[in-house]
C-alpha cells in the first residue's frame, strides 16, 4: 500500500511540475503593445504643494465694544473698502453729532468776530482821518492842541481795538480748527467701529458671531488677496539648472480631476530639503477659480525643452535597472529586454534617443497577468494600444 501511495504522490508531483513548466515556458504571456513611432514630446518637471495667496489678512476690529453684524462669510468675495462688519456705535454716533455741532457754532462765531474785526478797522480808518485833520488843522492855527491830542488818543484808541478784534479773530480760528479736529477724531472712532477689507479677495475664516463682544486686535475674518494666487510646489533638487522665472506650468487639482489651471513660474527657491533633497518653486495661476482654498493639495507640472518630432514610447513601457533605461520589445512573438538611451521626458511619453527603431513595438504584461516577462518568453497581445 505504501508504495501505491508513494506513486501517487510522485505522479502529482510529476503532473504539477510539468504543469508549472509549461505556464512559466510555453504558455504565453499577454501583453499590450505599442509600435514605435514620431511625435511631440515635451519635458515636464512634477511638483506637489500648495496653493497660496499673496497675502492672507487677519482682520479686527481697533476698539472694543459688541458685534452687531458681520456681512461676510467664509467663501465669500469681498471688494476692497467693503464693510465686512460692525460694533453697537451709538454711543460714538452721539459723540459725533455733538462735535458737529461744536463746529457750526464755532463756526457762527466766527462770523461775528470777523464783523467785529471789520468795524474796528472802519473806526480806525475814521479815527485816523480826523487825526490827519486836526492835524493839518493845528499846523494853521485853526484848533487848539487839546483838540489834537484828543484825536490821536482816539486813533490810538481804535487801533487797539482793531489789534483786540484780530486776535479774537485768531483765537476763534483757532478753535474751528480745535473743534474740526475733534469732529474728525469722533469720526475716526466712527470708522473704526467698521472693519471694512483692505484688499478684493475671498473670505478664508470667519471666527466671530453677532452679538460677541471683540477685543481690541482679536480677529474677526481672515482674507486672502486673490489679486495673485499661486501654488507652491516642491520640485526634485535635479531639475533646478532647467528651472527659470516665466516658464509654462500647468497646476492640477484634486478637488477637481480631469481639470488643470495654467500658470507659470513665480520664483525658484535656492535652498533644498536636506531629507527630500528637494526645492519649492512658486507657480503664479492665470486665473485663479471662483472657489479655491488656502493650504488645498495641488499637483504641478512645470514645462521644459520641447522636441516637436522625436522618437518616443509611453512612459509606462520604460523600465528602470541599475541606473539604466530599458524596454521589452516584441522579436517575433517573444519578449527581449533591450537597454535605450533616453532624452526629454514627460508624464506620459519618453523621447528614445538610441536603441529603438520607428516601426518597433515594445510591450508590456497586461494588467492583471500573473506571468511576468523574461528574455526569450512568448507573448499574446491583447490590444495593439494600450
Amino acid at each position: 500500500m505504501r508504495w501505491r501511495s508513494s506513486l501517487l504522490w510522485g505522479t502529482l508531483l510529476l503532473a504539477g511540475g510539468a504543469a508549472a513548466l509549461w505556464a512559466l515556458v510555453f504558455k504565453p504571456v499577454p501583453v499590450f503593445v505599442h509600435e514605435v513611432h514620431r511625435g511631440e514630446v515635451q519635458e515636464q518637471f512634477p511638483g506637489t504643494g500648495s496653493i497660496e495667496f499673496e497675502r492672507v489678512s487677519a482682520l479686527g476690529f481697533e476698539v472694543s465694544g459688541r458685534i452687531v453684524a458681520i456681512h461676510a462669510g467664509q467663501g465669500d468675495r469681498v471688494k476692497a473698502g467693503q464693510v465686512l462688519a460692525s460694533l453697537d456705535h451709538e454711543v460714538v454716533r452721539a459723540e459725533e453729532a455733538a462735535a458737529a455741532e461744536d463746529v457750526e457754532l464755532v463756526r457762527a462765531s466766527l462770523d461775528r468776530l470777523q464783523a467785529d474785526v471789520a468795524r474796528a478797522i472802519a473806526q480806525r480808518d475814521g479815527a485816523e482821518a480826523h487825526a490827519k485833520r486836526q492835524e493839518d488843522a493845528f499846523r494853521s492855527h485853526s484848533v487848539s492842541q487839546d483838540a489834537l491830542d484828543q484825536a490821536v488818543e482816539r486813533l490810538r484808541v481804535t487801533e487797539a481795538d482793531v489789534a483786540r478784534a484780530k486776535a479774537a479773530l485768531n483765537e476763534g480760528q483757532r478753535k474751528v480748527a480745535s473743534a474740526v479736529k475733534q469732529l474728525e477724531a469722533a469720526r475716526a472712532r466712527l470708522a473704526r467701529a467698521k472693519l471694512v477689507s483692505p484688499v478684493d479677495g475671498l473670505v478664508l475664516a470667519r471666527l466671530a458671531e453677532p452679538g460677541d463682544v471683540a477685543v481690541t486686535g482679536g480677529v474677526i475674518l481672515r482674507v486672502g488677496e486673490t489679486s495673485a494666487v499661486w501654488a507652491s510646489v516642491w520640485v526634485d533638487e535635479t531639475f533646478l539648472s532647467r528651472l527659470q522665472r516665466g516658464q509654462p506650468a500647468r497646476v492640477f487639482l484634486r478637488s477637481a480631476p480631469g481639470q488643470s489651471l495654467e500658470a507659470s513660474v513665480l520664483r525658484v527657491g535656492l535652498e533644498v530639503d536636506r531629507e527630500s533633497r528637494e526645492l519649492v518653486v512658486d507657480l503664479l495661476i492665470a486665473q485663479a477659480p471662483p472657489t479655491l482654498a488656502a493650504g488645498q493639495r495641488a499637483d504641478a507640472l512645470i514645462m521644459g525643452d520641447r522636441a516637436p518630432d522625436a522618437l518616443f514610447v509611453p512612459a509606462v513601457y520604460l523600465l528602470l535597472r541599475g541606473g539604466a533605461s530599458w524596454v521589452w520589445v516584441d522579436e517575433g512573438g517573444r519578449a527581449a529586454l533591450r537597454e535605450v538611451r533616453t532624452g526629454l521626458q514627460s508624464r506620459e511619453r519618453v523621447e528614445i534617443r538610441q536603441g529603438l527603431r520607428e516601426g518597433e513595438r515594445v510591450i508590456r504584461p497586461a494588467p492583471g497577468s500573473a506571468a511576468s516577462l523574461s528574455e526569450g518568453a512568448r507573448i499574446s497581445v491583447q490590444e495593439a494600444l494600450p
